[in-house]
């Protein structure tokens, strides 16, 4: 059963609630989405809020660095690749999974927000590339704009890729990942 709180105190159940001179009947809150409950101080056992980019769960972060897997007694995980030829042992059947030399590794936080950083840069550059290809095939000068407006993005990439590098707890790379400004192109 779910239990109800407004501004800390608990909703009884069955009772009508009234908020901002309306009355909503108890049944109201269960249809109610979090954030609608939260916008008007109402809680509930159970509300879940966080950023699933982050925390596998409530008080749950994900990794900030890469980690190499390890199996059962830290034995080293390795990529696997399917070998259509492998014979398994002890069964006539042909073709398996096998263990490549490269180490199984679990990119971390700081991986995988750098790449996102570095695809947000290439989609924002992507649009002007015909004013550099231009330029190098028929020496036709790339404008002033363009070229500010590049060289700013590349600017942020840069900024961003060290400041995420740098940082030490997850509440860090959430500010850096928010504070991304990018520019406009005019």
């Amino acid at each position: 059963m779910t239990t109800y709180y407004l501004n800390g105190s608990e909703i009884q159940e069955g009772s009508d609630i009234t908020l901002n001179g309306f009355t909503y009947p108890y049944e109201w809150l269960e249809g109610t989405s979090p954030s609608i409950r939260a916008s008007l101080g109402i809680e509930a056992t159970g509300d879940v809020n966080y950023d699933s980019k982050y925390y596998w769960a409530v008080d749950l972060p994900k990794n900030l660095d890469d980690k190499e897997e390890t199996g059962d007694k830290g034995v080293p995980l390795y990529v696997q690749v399917w070998d259509a030829e492998a014979v398994v042992e002890g069964s006539d059947r042909v073709g398996a999974m096998v263990n490549t030399t490269n180490r199984l590794i679990s990119k971390g936080l700081k991986t995988t927000c750098t790449s996102e950083i570095k695809s947000t840069a290439n989609t924002l550059l992507k649009p002007t590339d015909y004013y550099i290809l231009r330029n190098a095939v028929e020496s036709i000068e790339i404008p002033a704009a363009v070229s500010t407006y590049r060289a700013g993005v590349v600017a942020e990439q840069n900024r961003l890729e060290i400041a995420i590098a740098a940082v030490t707890s997850i509440g860090d790379l959430i500010t850096v990942m928010g504070s991304a400004n990018w520019g406009e192109l005019k």
